[in-house]
């Protein structure tokens, strides 16, 4: 699930989780609560606060969990290379940084790759030159 998803239930679910503790707490009517209209919009929002914290909190770890991506200006050459291997799945990357004519290129190689089971990763990457010098 994307990150801006986990964060957008994460805010619903924190709004709907004050507003329907402010208004059952407000709704009900116990003998310990205070008598005044303000004094019992005061506890319901005190418990709706509480209620809506306890539930942020761990929603929020969740949401906010993954690191977001780096976002890095993509210049001329620059090539980014993203794999997932999961069970006995491979995946070989390889980039670098050699042009039409065999001169190297200027840019940034960028491979980023995760494995779970037995899944297996290779990466290489590099400038390579054709020819002598």
């Amino acid at each position: 699930m994307r990150r801006s998803v986990r964060w957008l239930l994460t805010a619903v679910a924190i709004v709907m989780t004050f507003g329907s503790c402010l208004w059952a707490g407000h709704g009900l009517s116990w003998d310990w609560l205070p008598d005044s209209e303000a004094e019992q919009w005061g506890v319901a929002a005190a418990f709706a606060t509480v209620v809506a914290g306890a539930v942020g909190a761990p929603l929020g770890w969740w949401a906010g969990r993954e690191r977001p991506a780096r976002l890095m200006p993509v210049l001329e050459g620059d090539r980014v290379l993203r794999a997932r291997a999961v069970d006995s799945s491979e995946v070989d990357q390889a980039a670098g940084s050699r042009g039409p004519d065999g001169a190297a290129v200027k840019g940034r190689v960028e491979m980023d790759a995760e494995a779970s089971g037995n899944g297996r990763i290779r990466q290489t990457g590099g400038d390579d030159t054709v020819g002598g010098a």
